[in-house]
């Protein structure tokens, strides 16, 4: 298991700038994190489960694969609670000596700074930086033309053990996602990648395997169990990517769609989607007023009827873009949290697909 770190870089100030829109209306251009509440059933310490391996995740991606891995044999603890981002969390004292003292640290490098900040200084008994095995899409560049030239070629597949014949790699040009230009401020330093990998099912099963692997090395005895719970969430996942897929490329029209932030780059690249980012790749960058002009534009010229919002960030400025351009506000969920208890992570992909679905007919 890698232990790899990097080094963080100060966060700028955010300036603010208001954004006017037709029959005076006028909003501030800020936007909310990628916060929200966390699923039920855990203890007031951020626990939950009752096994013998402690595990610790700083997401909900994370914890629903040491949930579906883990099984009966951890106890999983989440420092994100209720109505906190993700990306900004802190790390109290105890928590700190939670992770400190936990059998099994699950990191995604770059995505949560007090994270990695805590593992430099804190090095855990073990720890998987699931950025290790999974193949991470840089944090792109701004394209200024909304041009899709680029043919995007995906080779779908039933993966091996694995899943490494699911490649999604493209070089430097992801000609079809449109990210952030015109933001201001970087409160929250992804290191120049872009850390949402489990918008890929694909992904997530090289995640898993990584997770098995690194339970059983630490668990030997249940090292069975581990590969047995990989193996039906491997099919599972493998399941969801076809679902999706046939969801997806039931759309023939161009399948273009404007969100709150950039969260959705590994979706736009392993279903040929076309993500344009109100912000950036930092839920806290702020649009100018000309990149908000600009993207009403954009909505009329392409007839896009929706423009969506992540369910844990505040919908102000999509529902004000929205209104501008006649078209309609909806909720897209970044799965970052898990917002109801009683929906899963595969579940919550089948219902963003039939609301992008939606978008285009």
């Amino acid at each position: 298991m890698s232990t790899s770190r990097s080094s963080h870089g100060l966060s700028t100030p955010v300036s603010r700038r208001a954004f006017a829109l037709g029959g005076g209306l006028t909003f501030a251009a800020l936007l909310a994190g990628c916060g929200g509440t966390s699923g039920g059933g855990k203890d007031s310490d951020g626990s939950s489960g009752s096994g013998d391996v402690s595990v610790m995740i700083t997401c909900y991606p994370t914890q629903y694969l040491a949930e579906k891995i883990g099984g009966k044999h951890v106890s999983i603890i989440n420092p994100v609670k209720p109505g906190i981002d993700p990306h900004g969390l802190e790390l109290s004292v105890q928590q700190v000596a939670q992770m400190a003292d936990a059998d099994l640290v699950v990191q995604i490098e770059h995505y949560q700074n007090a994270v990695d900040d805590a593992i430099k200084a804190h090095k855990p008994k073990n720890l998987v930086n699931l950025n290790d095995f999974v193949d991470i899409l840089p944090a792109s560049g701004d394209e200024h033309e909304h041009e899709h030239e680029h043919e995007h070629e995906h080779e779908h597949g039933a993966s091996d053990a694995g899943g490494d014949e699911h490649d999604h790699e493209h070089g430097e040009d992801h000609a079809h996602e449109h990210d952030d230009h015109g933001h201001e401020g970087h409160d929250h330093d992804h290191g120049g990648i872009d850390p949402h990998f489990w918008q890929d099912p694909h992904r997530m099963i090289k995640a898993a395997k990584a997770l098995a692997d690194s339970l059983s090395e630490i668990d030997a005895d249940h090292a069975e169990d581990y590969a047995k719970n990989y193996e039906a969430l491997e099919k599972e996942l493998t399941e969801l990517d076809e679902e999706l897929h046939t969801k997806y490329e039931s759309v023939k029209r161009e399948k273009s769609f404007i969100t709150s932030h950039t969260a959705f780059a590994y979706l736009a690249d392993t279903y040929d989607l076309h993500q344009i980012g109100i912000a950036g790749i930092d839920p806290e960058n702020e649009p100018s007023t000309e990149r908000l002009l600009e993207l009403a534009d954009l909505v009329k010229k392409e007839k896009l009827t929706t423009v969506f919002f992540e369910t844990s960030a505040t919908p102000a400025v999509a529902e004000a873009l929205a209104s501008r351009t006649g078209a309609k506000a909806e909720e897209l969920d970044n799965l970052e949290t898990q917002l109801d208890a009683k929906k899963d992570y595969a579940q919550v992909m089948r219902e963003n697909a039939d609301k992008l679905v939606a978008s285009w007919q």
